[in-house]
């Protein structure tokens, strides 16, 4: 057989080593080591406190966030008058007037193109935000990472500030056989007595300076996760725990799955369930009551499941 000259093998070896390394990019919308979001809902802040919308909530139509027009007058402070398909609002010597359907309106005395029109959603009149907001003087800043809608205040308040502590006693048997989880640290702490029992609605709060500001759910190649939106920038992130009331607590890391950020923001992964895995195949999310962060706080914070 003749024998392939040397110099071939050479380059194919230099050509293998030249060959592009796959670089991680959090970014990059085809970088399929990111996990897959599940639907993120708009969340609108006054003040960095989050605003409940108990029926229609806010919704995305061409770049430009909609509410329900009553959050106006709830929370911007603004007098409505609607009559037909015609919108006044007045605050102080402000006044907005807007026609359901129409892609102009009138600020102040001045005519504003819309990037969408007031419309008439299932008996509710929605109105675009920014437009209303800074008509009406307040300040208005979009997160397109959160998927908030800020008005007013950024500043991020302490959990401790916003609730008070209650005993841990009534939580205590979710820790059977785990009790180990109920230290508020790591190693050489005593166990809690106290505990933040948390809503979804007090995100975002921050726990010893770091923003916790959203939990989603993701999914790649057959795991479930929740993503922790956080500033924490820990290279492990900060452990979470399921409590399930039918089984044990189940301590849940950062997961080496993905490492994302952008900007300040990290992104921290936290494995619910995997189909390989022994323990956690058949778990689903939908189980636990809490989801607890195990930091270094005055308190265990139990966060109410918001995927159940």
């Amino acid at each position: 057989m003749k024998k392939r000259p040397l110099f071939l093998f050479m380059m194919l070896a230099i050509g293998i080593m030249m060959m592009p390394i796959a670089v991680f990019s959090a970014n990059a919308d085809t970088d399929v080591r990111i996990p897959q979001m599940k639907s993120q809902p708009i969340e609108v802040l006054v003040n960095a406190r989050k605003v409940k919308f108990p029926d229609q909530k806010p919704k995305l139509e061409n770049n430009q966030v909609l509410v329900p027009l009553r959050f106006v007058s709830d929370k911007l402070g603004g007098k409505l008058d609607l009559k037909g398909k015609e919108i006044t609002i007045v605050k102080g010597d402000r006044t907005v007037n807007l026609l359901i359907g129409a892609k102009t309106a009138m600020a102040n005395g001045k005519t504003i193109t819309l990037g969408a029109a007031a419309q008439a959603v299932n008996g509710r009149t929605y109105v675009p935000l920014r437009f209303i907001s800074e008509a009406l003087g307040e300040k208005v800043e979009w997160d397109k990472v959160t998927k908030f809608v800020w008005i007013g205040s950024k500043e991020i308040p302490e959990l401790m500030d916003i609730l008070e502590l209650k005993d841990i006693k009534p939580y205590e048997h979710y820790f059977k056989g785990q009790e180990f989880l109920m230290d508020l640290c790591y190693e050489g702490c005593k166990p809690a007595t106290k505990a933040y029992v948390v809503s979804y609605d007090d995100l975002p709060f921050k726990v010893r300076g770091e923003a916790y500001y959203r939990l989603d759910m993701a999914n790649k190649e057959g795991r479930v996760l929740i993503r922790a939106t956080t500033t924490d920038k820990g290279v492990m992130g900060t452990g979470f725990a399921l409590l399930n009331p039918k089984s044990k607590a189940r301590y849940m890391p950062a997961s080496n799955i993905a490492k994302e950020n952008d900007g300040d923001f990290r992104f921290h992964y936290y494995l619910v369930s995997h189909p390989l895995d022994v323990e956690s195949k058949d778990y689903t999310i939908d189980e636990a009551d809490y989801l607890a962060i195990r930091a270094d706080y005055p308190g265990y914070i139990l966060i109410k499941n918001p995927f159940n």
